[in-house]
């Protein structure tokens, strides 16, 4: 099942989209708008419900690289290495690991676009830690793959059978 894209140039995606409604807000003089900038929870947790709605909607992977169940919930490696030294700090365009080649690949791919789109407009609204916590709830994907210390990775077939029944439905 694995093909999909390179996670870093679906977490530029996000980086990029998460720029373009902070101007939004800004254009329109929003200050009463709460805004949580995205961060390297956020990032991991906005990937990991981007897979999980590809693999239920479309039947197949967005990106290549594994999910693997640590302390706070989902997580990609490669995203956690490029990422991690950001902490609590909000990840800008200049952080971005790609440039607009691999947002205009994305875009041109109506099934990755519309995941994309799916995502960020379901699961943005959230703060890191309300997304980290709905990751945690008792029978998710994580729930059932995590155990202290170990960095399990997290199968396909168990996120894909849970996004068909809690999250797709």
């Amino acid at each position: 099942m694995k093909k999909g894209y390179d996670v870093l140039d679906v977490a530029t995606w996000f980086i990029y989209k998460t720029n373009e409604g902070k101007k939004e807000l800004q254009a329109i003089n929003d200050d009463t708008e709460v805004y949580e900038g995205l961060t390297h929870l956020k990032l991991e947790k906005l990937l990991y419900f981007a897979q999980g709605i590809s693999l239920s909607k479309n039947n197949k992977v967005l990106f290549k690289e594994d999910i693997e169940a640590w302390v706070h919930g989902p997580v990609i490696r490669e995203v956690f290495k490029q990422f991690s030294h950001k902490g609590r700090s909000e990840i800008t365009l200049e952080d971005a690991p790609r440039g607009v080649e691999a947002i205009r690949k994305l875009e041109l791919d109506n099934e990755a676009r519309d995941v994309l789109n799916v995502t960020y407009d379901n699961f943005a609204i959230y703060t890191a830690w309300q997304l980290r916590n709905m990751t945690h709830e008792i029978g998710s994907p994580w729930y059932e793959t995590y155990e202290p210390n170990k960095n399990k990775k997290i199968s396909t077939a168990l996120i894909k059978e849970y996004f068909d029944r809690e999250i797709m439905e």
